[in-house]
Order: C-alpha cells, then sequence, then structure tokens
C-alpha cells in the first residue's frame, strides 16, 4: 500500500539505556523519541505489543495522518511499503554509556563518573531471542551509538553474529582512541561504516572538546582503519559544529586536510544538540553566519576532493530553515 512512512517505522527498532523505541532520531519537530516501553533493563521484549505498537502508528500514516512525534521529520517518504508487521530489519544499540572521552557536548558530561559507572543490560540473549523467534531481517542495518563502542564487553560477538547473518552495513560511531581489530575485520569484508567524531583540526582545540590527550592517537587509528577499508567511503570523519568554541574555519580547514592525508573520502559535518533543539524549540531562525560556515566547509572538502555530508541534525536544520523560508514567502 502507498503512503507516507519511514523505515524506523516499519522495520526498526532503538535499544536505550533505560527503554527500547521505534526509532533512535531526535531532530524532527515532532522530537521523535518514539518510547514503546520504559523502565526497560534487558528482559524479554513483549513482541506482540511491540510490533501492535508499531501496527498502529502504520495505520495512522496509511490515513493520511502522521504519528506526533513524527512530525517535520525528513526521512518520512511517500511509497509502497510492505504488508508486513513482524520483522525487524533497522537496529540502533545506544544501550550503553560507559567512554573513553569527555566531549564537552555529551549529555553524559552532567555526571561522567556515574555513567562511566552505570551498568548496561546485556543485549545479546535479547538478539538471540530474535534470531530464534525469526524476528530478523538481514535487509537492513545495524547501528552502534551509546558510549564508547570497543569498551562494551559484548561488541565482537555481536558484530560477528550481524556480520555472519549476512547484514549489508553495520555503523559503528566510535572515539577511535582504542584499536578494535573486529571493526578491521568489518572494514575489510565491506559490511561496517565507522564515524568518528574528531571535531577538530588541530590538538588544542581537539583537546578541549574531547578533555582528553587523544589527538595523535585518534588520526594514527582512523588511518589504520582507512587502509584496510574495502569500500573507499566506509571510515568517516565528522566534525560537529560547536558554535562559539570551534566554528573557525582554520579548524576546518585543518580538519579536512588531516582527513585527506590519513585515507579518508568522505566526510560528516553536524550541528551540536543543545544549540539546535533550543532554536528548533523556540522556532528561532538560524544565524546566517552558521549556514555560511557550512558552506564553507562543503566548498572546501568537495576542492579537496571529498565526499561532504550533512549528518541527521545539520540535515533537519536545513529543511528546518527551507521550511521557514517558504511560509515567508507565503505570507
Amino acid at each position: 500500500m502507498r503512503y507516507r512512512s519511514c523505515y524506523w517505522i516499519e522495520t526498526g527498532i532503538n535499544f536505550d539505556i533505560d527503554s527500547y523505541k521505534v526509532c533512535c532520531l531526535y531532530s524532527a519537530k515532532g522530537g521523535g523519541n518514539t518510547i514503546v516501553k520504559d523502565n526497560y533493563k534487558g528482559e524479554p521484549v513483549d513482541w506482540d505489543k511491540f510490533f501492535e505498537f508499531k501496527k498502529m502508528m502504520k495505520d495512522m500514516h496509511k490515513r493520511g495522518e502522521t504519528y506526533p512525534k513524527c512530525e517535520g521529520c525528513i526521512y518520512l517518504e511517500e511509497k509502497d511499503w510492505p504488508d508486513d508487521h513482524t520483522k525487524i530489519s533497522m537496529i540502533n544499540l545506544d544501550y550503553w554509556t560507559k567512554c573513553n572521552s569527555k566531549c564537552s557536548y555529551c549529555h553524559t558530561m552532567l555526571d561522567k563518573e556515574r555513567y562511566n559507572k552505570f551498568k548496561n543490560y546485556n543485549f545479546l540473549p535479547i538478539l538471540k531471542d530474535m534470531i530464534k523467534r525469526d524476528i530478523l531481517r538481514n535487509n537492513g542495518h545495524v547501528s552502534f551509538g551509546g558510549g564508547e563502542v570497543t569498551l562494551l564487553r559484548e561488541f565482537d560477538k555481536l558484530l560477528h553474529i550481524f556480520m555472519d547473518a549476512g547484514f549489508p552495513l553495520t555503523r559503528i560511531h566510535s572515539s577511535c582512541i582504542k584499536y578494535s581489530r573486529a571493526i578491521e575485520k568489518g572494514l575489510k569484508n565491506g559490511c561496517v561504516d565507522l564515524i568518528v567524531s574528531v571535531d577538530a583540526g588541530s590538538k588544542q582545540m581537539h583537546e578541549k572538546i574531547k578533555q582528553v590527550k587523544s589527538y595523535d592517537k585518534v588520526w594514527k587509528n582512523l588511518k589504520r582503519y582507512a587502509s584496510h577499508q574495502k569500500d573507499p567511503y566506509a571510515v568517516k570523519s565528522k566534525y560537529i559544529l560547536i558554535p562559539g568554541e570551534n566554528d573557525i574555519k582554520e579548524e576546518i580547514d585543518l580538519w579536512l586536510q588531516k582527513s585527506k592525508e590519513n585515507g579518508i573520502n568522505c566526510v560528516f559535518h553536524e550541528i551540536e544538540s543543545k544549540w539546535f533543539y533550543a532554536r528548533r524549540d523556540r522556532n528561532e531562525e538560524i544565524p546566517k553566519e552558521i549556514l555560511e560556515f557550512f558552506d564553507y566547509a562543503k566548498e572546501k572538502a568537495e576542492a579537496l576532493g571529498l565526499k561532504y555530508v550533512l549528518y541527521e541534525r545539520a540535515e533537519h536544520m536545513m529543511e528546518y530553515i527551507k521550511e521557514r523560508n517558504e511560509q515567508k514567502e507565503s505570507q
């Protein structure tokens, strides 16, 4: 049936620290964060209730309505969606907080000691249950977010299960401070997508934002990962723009140059979460200089032959600006 929906509504699930949700996206006007089960601690998932919740969302969209949390999401797409309510092929794992970096923009910095000691539940039994029940379909993708993925005890086992199951893509977010042979293997096989938020060009700015001395190690590991990538765009360097802190053209220039020198062919550009959400929620204009900064980064990246991609919040920010301009023109 043809209607407006997305792959997360249709086949997705997000395992968060203390809940499981339909997706992991927060940037839409509706706020995303569609919680199905709260106060979750890793117990067996009630799949009947979960798929019933998803069916409710799909039925709304089939009627031409939009689930409130999905309002304004750029990933909604009108197309013929398969009539299948009981399979999962999009998984986001975000259920741990321990990290070896102290990024100034991270929500865990409100109480880093507590978050680093936080005892997460294990996902491996849940994954095995999904396989046993034939709920898992391998035509989508898996994403690891959370804290630092290489510190997650069951990470290697999980990644190998997804690789052996034939998932075409597993997206991994890492600080790149600790090197992983499992990630290296996935890159060699062409089924892993690695994203590393460098967020700076210079060592001084990197240490200011990350609050750990890891600049040289990060670039060394990035270069090593890039040397093993089967897909030339698999290893990605990301720059989260923090207005008032790293919105400096010289930092962008250095970041892009370092990416190029270390064998990285694709760069991601993002906007800091608290800054963006505050303006989105207050319906404020996005300052012109921020847009000019993104334009500058794109021009410089493409001049170096790098693939330049906006990340989720930045994509929503551009759509938000487009909508505001259209509203002005119609008045």
